[in-house]
């Protein structure tokens, strides 16, 4: 296909000032990258902290955006694992040192070389984008790229937060923001085998829960662990919410020897008293993004129909209303950005 010079891209340029909507040079492959005609891409709440400075990049300006999912439309001089019309999807994790004991055992996305995808290189809020070949992950039949583009982050959170949790069939994981992310936690987890507590100060949302198969739902407050106690306590719990309150409501929640997966990134500290992680034996983890094996693992569900997102679809010329919705906290499920008619 002819291959523009120029292509429409959302431009970071001040922290909290709308996104620029202008033309600009499509990116040239290099080396081991492939070239990407982005069809769909999701806004996530990382893109929020970046573009209020809360997860300030290395530099601006900067295109945002890391839940891209397009067709490949060139190949760089050493790129060799896919050719011209794979649909692939990017994913935060632009790329890793591939050598490091991170690296070597699964842990790619906590490699301390790690590139991330919008951040501290180009994103996907454009017509098109690089990312480097072994790194792209490639979209299987039977699910359709705004469907696809979600799950590059948001989805692939969610199923590696799960997996962390340790938490067996038949036991109890109680899951904190029904927000994007908690609304795939729930469906993976039931997968799984689990027994799904679903908990947010939206009753709407908790519905929402409901449907996609939580078996119980608690309203988030000052009563929450309780309620989640007397329904058995949880063996774990997985925080998606970007909000200190759900803290103590997670240490009260949980039942002896139970882990806590942090997922959601608030702005301010969390603190707790040590005796309420010692005394029941309590494990605090980390999680961010995931990695290759656990994306494919996660396509290969959602192109089977098990995983399935509530998706609003939004024109790219639109980019700054989305972004407005989502920091307002008024979106049910993801937005998606379509690139059909990006001329703005």
């Amino acid at each position: 296909m002819l291959i523009p010079k120029t292509m429409k891209a959302a431009l970071l340029q001040d922290y909290y000032e709308p996104l620029e909507l202008v033309d600009v040079p499509v990116p040239k492959p290099a080396d081991d990258e492939v070239l990407v005609k982005i069809e769909a891409s999701g806004l996530c709440f990382t893109d929020v902290h970046i573009w209020k400075g809360e997860h300030a990049p290395p530099a601006l300006p900067l295109i945002m955006g890391h839940e891209g999912v397009g067709r490949v439309v060139a190949l760089g001089p050493n790129a060799s694992r896919l050719k011209i019309g794979d649909c692939v999807g990017i994913g935060y994790v632009y790329g890793a040192c591939g050598n490091c004991r991170n690296c070597l055992t699964g842990g790619e996305n906590y490699c301390p070389d790690f590139d991330a995808t919008g951040y501290s290189t180009q994103g996907c809020f454009a017509e098109y984008t690089c990312l480097r070949d072994q790194w792209a992950n490639k979209i299987p039949d039977g699910i359709t790229p705004v469907e696809a583009a979600p799950l590059m982050c948001a989805g692939a959170a969610s199923y590696a937060s799960i997996k962390k949790t340790g938490v067996q069939a038949g036991d109890t994981i109680a899951i904190f923001g029904m927000g994007g992310l908690g609304q795939y936690a729930v469906q993976i987890a039931k997968l799984m085998g689990m027994r799904v507590i679903a908990v947010d100060i939206s009753i709407k949302k908790l519905a929402t829960a409901k449907e996609l198969g939580a078996d119980e739902t608690v309203t988030a407050g000052d009563q929450a662990g309780e309620k989640i106690i007397a329904l058995g306590g949880a063996h774990g719990c997985v925080n998606f919410a970007p909000v200190t309150a759900t803290w103590s409501m997670m240490l009260e929640a949980c039942n002896p020897r139970a882990r806590i997966v942090l997922t959601g990134v608030p702005a301010e500290q969390m603190v707790f008293y040590t005796y309420q992680v010692v005394e029941r034996g309590l494990t605090v983890v980390g999680s961010s993004a995931s990695n290759r094996q656990e994306m494919n693992e996660l396509l290969v569900l959602a192109a089977n129909g098990k995983v399935k997102g509530t998706i609003n679809e939004v024109p790219f010329g639109n980019i700054n209303a989305a972004l407005t919705e989502l920091t307002e906290g008024r979106v049910d499920g993801r937005i998606v950005l379509t690139m059909k008619g990006a001329d703005v």
